[in-house]
């Protein structure tokens, strides 16, 4: 069996992931930075939100915002429907993740979101979707359909998200002068701590 076009066909696809990403980087701006300094400086809570793999990106930065100090959670935009995004209170963000941002749960979420008084921070490859003018601050992710999986996969995208989503978080944790030695503290039962102490 000739195994060379499944070597070839997974370097092609794992190139085309790595170029989305710098296309991300390369584009960074203003508006990065005002969603930067909207999360650094969010008095109330951030909630994360998006459905299939943006759910699961939007879950992770949830994640990595609350240890770096921030009141950050995910919920599920399908949950928001039911009475959640009452919670919504004046100087909340809400951070969407939607490809296409035509999902209508979310694009639900982001209206009530503007409606309670709390800001909108959307990632999407369509910035002039519904979900784009809901929102706040637009950070636009590159269409990079070549870095899909057969065009549709959701595979360079959830990438390219989550990368920026890492570049969101670490610049906020730095501009809110989080410490790294809270995490000795905060990671007692992973290998985290460990390293922060070499």
């Amino acid at each position: 069996m000739n195994t060379q076009p499944i070597v070839d066909a997974a370097k092609t696809l794992l190139h085309a992931e790595a170029h989305s990403i710098d296309a991300v980087a390369d584009q960074l701006g203003a508006d990065f930075v005002a969603a930067v300094q909207l999360v650094a400086n969010c008095p109330g809570v951030i909630m994360t939100t998006g459905s299939g793999t943006s759910g699961t990106i939007a879950r992770r930065l949830a994640h990595l915002l609350a240890t770096c100090g921030m009141h950050a959670f995910f919920v599920h935009p399908a949950d928001a429907l039911h009475g959640p995004s009452a919670a919504v209170t004046p100087g909340d963000v809400l951070i969407a993740l939607s490809k296409a941002g035509k999902s209508a749960e979310i694009n639900h979420f982001a209206r009530v979101t503007r409606e309670r008084g709390g800001k909108v921070i959307s990632l999407t490859w369509k910035p002039e979707s519904e979900l784009g003018g809901l929102s706040d601050i637009v950070l636009t992710l590159p269409a990079a359909v070549d870095a899909e999986g057969e065009g549709v996969l959701p595979f360079g995208s959830t990438l390219a998200a989550g990368a920026l989503c890492d570049a969101l978080c670490l610049a906020a944790k730095h501009l809110r002068g989080f410490d790294l030695a809270t995490l000795t503290q905060t990671h007692p039962a992973g290998a985290t701590a460990e390293l922060v102490r070499r």
